[in-house]
């Protein structure tokens, strides 16, 4: 199937990024990988990024619940088509999800997994798109002095699975792409928590990579699973200058999600007050919401954190907005079709991170989902493929609240004057 021929018609929409200085679209040279002073990914803040997971699969006898398979999910088309097919409609820049083996179905490998991550990074490659890996780890330590949280070395899984990625791309020619890698839905009970492991997986990542990461982006959302951040300015400018040592660039995600029970993530105190003002059933008006992000959730000492060191890290000090629920925006509330409370979360998050912060990266929705199919199916995809010819268009699908469609969330949410 020719790409060419499928290409949306009248689409002239670009989208900002920067260029990757230094980087090939074949193996990276030794210079760059040895100059630690000149990062080759591109600025957290100009990313527009598309998430890309695998295909999910109905549940199966023995599975224990609805799971991924280990392709991703392009709605029937082939990885070369998929990826010209962003390429050619502007998208520049996708995150992979390497996924958890229980997310997989039973029997299947680390090498088939990988496998699949190298065929469509591949793909990729040639077109010269920016390229993240994640992979959603818990990251608690192992060691006895972290008390009841040492069961899950997550922390070393993500390094060693991560960095064989890395160095299968590099041995392949194809690493140019990639940009950075991230760890996200982390489960971690305070922001003390979130540095120390931030650095330990820069440093233990470098380790295995021959510094790789020191020319390259590491993301590391905030406690629990993404959305915590109070005292994370204690880290202050000691904990800036290590991370400086580690990586090119840095930058901490925000994912809108509350935490685990408090059985297993001590923020899980705090979850009755996150339903009430910020839930997927809160009333609570736009400013009241943005006024508990920053004081119970820490936002502020986030924005004191960032703004303040900015000058003397460039590099290490953005935050990149992480869509969740079903990958997107839309909802992030259930009354966003009742007119009073209509997308009110969606408007405090932009007006917090994007307007009043400047933060304006961000990672959300997905990039293919079958024409015809169920509304709420759709909402987080951008591109909707004909299952008999294969034709593509943009999702002009509306969001809920009847305000915008799925192509207009994603290609507006970095805009200051987005109408959210």
């Amino acid at each position: 199937m020719a790409t060419t021929r499928r290409r949306f018609l009248g689409i002239g929409i670009s989208v900002a990024g920067a260029a990757v200085a230094g980087g090939t679209l074949g193996a990276e040279p030794a210079a760059a990988l040895a100059a630690a002073a000149a990062p080759v990914s591109q600025n957290p803040d100009s990313i527009r990024g598309i998430k890309w997971r695998g295909a999910k699969r109905p549940r199966r006898p023995g599975d224990a619940f609805d799971t991924l398979t280990a392709r991703f999910d392009t709605a029937g088309l082939s990885y070369g088509t998929a990826a010209g097919s962003l390429n050619n409609n502007n998208f520049r820049t996708v995150v992979l999800r390497v996924a958890n083996l229980g997310d997989l179905p039973q029997g299947t490998t680390l090498k088939q997994r990988d496998d699949e991550v190298i065929k469509l990074l591949r793909e990729l490659n040639r077109r010269g798109m920016k390229v993240y890996l994640w992979k959603r780890q818990w990251l608690q330590r192992s060691d006895r002095s972290w008390g009841a949280y040492n069961k899950h070395p997550g922390a070393n899984e993500f390094i060693k699975e991560i960095s064989a990625l890395i160095q299968r791309a590099r041995r392949e020619g194809i690493a140019g792409a990639l940009q950075g890698v991230m760890p996200v839905e982390t489960n971690l009970n305070n922001c003390a928590e979130v540095r120390n492991r931030a650095l330990y997986i820069a440093r233990g990542i470098n380790a295995r990579t021959g510094d790789w990461l020191k020319t390259h982006t590491l993301m590391v959302p905030g406690g629990g699973m993404g959305a915590y951040f109070k005292g994370i300015h204690n880290g202050g400018a000691t904990w800036l200058s290590q991370m400086k040592a580690q990586t090119g660039r840095f930058a901490f995600l925000y994912k809108h999600m509350p935490s685990q029970a408090e059985t297993v993530c001590k923020l899980g105190r705090h979850n009755r007050r996150w339903d009430f003002y910020v839930g997927y059933t809160s009333r609570r008006t736009v400013e009241q919401q943005i006024q508990y992000l920053r004081e119970d959730m820490g936002l502020a000492d986030l924005e004191r954190y960032m703004h303040g060191n900015r000058s003397r890290f460039p590099n290490h000090t953005h935050v990149v907005f992480w869509g969740d629920v079903n990958e997107g925006i839309y909802a992030l509330s259930a009354l966003d079709n009742e007119p009073r409370w209509n997308y009110n979360t969606a408007r405090a998050l932009h007006i917090l991170l994007v307007k009043r912060n400047h933060w304006h990266g961000y990672f959300l929705d997905l990039p293919f989902t079958y024409a015809g199919r169920a509304k709420p199916e759709v909402y987080g995809y951008m591109i909707t493929v004909d299952r008999q010819n294969g034709t593509r268009a943009k999702n002009h699908t509306m969001n809920r609240s009847k305000t915008h469609t799925a192509w207009w969330e994603w290609h507006n949410w970095a805009y200051e004057n987005a109408a959210f």
